[in-house]
């Protein structure tokens, strides 16, 4: 009888535990984001403060070098948060097409946000001649919101890039090729929408294109670590 009463208990306990946690679990409201983050990952520091009235404030040291910005932080969805363009880009990281920097918050046990920061962005160009077969051989045209970038893929595996931004034009030439799980890989002077060519820690590939649209995603090394600020406590 004494052991059903303390499994009873226990029970009771655990649901009552659960009932409590659960809407801390779910609250990604703005005052469980605002407050000092910080992120230490291969000689690079930074720290991170979201403010209440939706500003941020973020310092960062690498190489020996100090940086400083300011600027705005807004939601999206859920868990998610963009921040303007003045927002310092970190190793490792990929920033959003239009220079701000897109944002996951994740929470350890439902309790400890931390902000995740992307490794790859996908850029959507659309074929503009009449496909006739599954080869990536053609003319596409990109989607970005007031970027105009066209791409022509051509069958000696070289490819033509020409960007337009306003009053800015770029061309780029450069080189493809297939890669084993039937990707196409595209040399470092492939433009990113930014009008930047690739850095050496980046690459873009077109996912196993099928002579239709490319979805091309431009992503950093795996060999660099993700980076994920973590929310500072008082008491810890």
């Amino acid at each position: 009888m004494k052991k059903f009463i303390v499994i009873v208990i226990a029970v009771l306990g655990a649901i009552a535990a659960f009932v409590v946690w659960l809407p801390f679990a779910m609250d990604y409201s703005d005052h469980i984001v605002v407050g000092k983050y910080e992120l230490v990952s291969s000689g690079e520091t930074c720290t991170l403060v979201l403010k209440a009235d939706h500003s941020f404030h973020q310092e960062q040291a690498l190489g020996g070098k100090t940086s400083a910005a300011d600027g705005t932080w807004r939601r999206v969805g859920e868990g998610g948060l963009i921040f303007s363009r003045q927002f310092l880009v970190l190793r490792g990281q990929e920033p959003s097409a239009d220079g701000t920097t897109f944002a996951d918050i994740h929470k350890a046990l439902g309790l400890f946000p931390s902000i995740v920061l992307p490794q790859y962005q996908v850029l959507w160009y659309g074929r503009t001649d009449p496909s006739t077969g599954t080869e990536v051989v053609g003319s596409y045209s990109g989607d970005e919101p007031g970027v105009s970038t066209q791409l022509t893929v051509s069958a000696d595996h070289t490819f033509k890039q020409d960007w337009t931004n306003g009053s800015s034009v770029k061309e780029a030439k450069g080189t493809w090729n297939t890669m084993q799980n039937g990707d196409i890989q595209f040399s470092k002077e492939f433009l990113k929408t930014s009008g930047d060519p690739l850095a050496e820690a980046e690459s873009a590939t077109a996912w196993n294109p099928k002579g239709s649209n490319l979805q091309i995603d431009v992503a950093v090394s795996p060999s660099l670590a993700q980076p994920v600020f973590r929310k500072r406590f008082p008491w810890l």
